[in-house]
């Protein structure tokens, strides 16, 4: 009886501590996932910002829920990860124009400068 008692105390606590548990790995996994995307973009825009590079193409996995917005000079990229946003924001010397992902997956992202300009690019790449 008593190491019933036991083994129900175990699995009443233990159950839901467990799934918190796979939950915050979870969120963790995918915000981080989505930090190293916005790394990439945010260094690669900095390389042709700076006139190190006319033009730069990087391979970036995009995360559910990731978005990215520029408004003049600022690049603006946020992930919705259970119900919270993240975001992460820089600016530039140009500006900068943005076509963006509309979906997760694997993309190769296309940077160039016309005309003082920054031009990010996506294309999804399919497998």
């Amino acid at each position: 009886m008593l190491i019933a008692v036991g083994l129900s105390t175990a699995v009443i606590i233990g159950v839901p501590v467990l799934l918190y548990a796979i939950d915050t790995m979870s969120y963790s996994t995918h915000l981080q996932s989505a930090q190293v995307a916005a790394e990439d973009i945010f260094t690669a825009t900095e390389r042709l910002d700076t006139g190190e590079v006319e033009n730069l193409t990087i391979r970036v996995h995009i995360p559910t829920g990731m978005s990215m917005i520029a408004d003049v000079s600022t690049l603006t990229i946020s992930v919705l990860i259970n119900g919270q946003t993240t975001s992460w924001s820089d600016s530039y010397t140009h500006q900068i124009v943005i076509n963006p992902p509309t979906e997760a997956g694997n993309y190769d992202i296309e940077f160039t400068m016309v005309s003082n300009v920054i031009h990010i690019t996506y294309t999804f790449i399919s497998f």
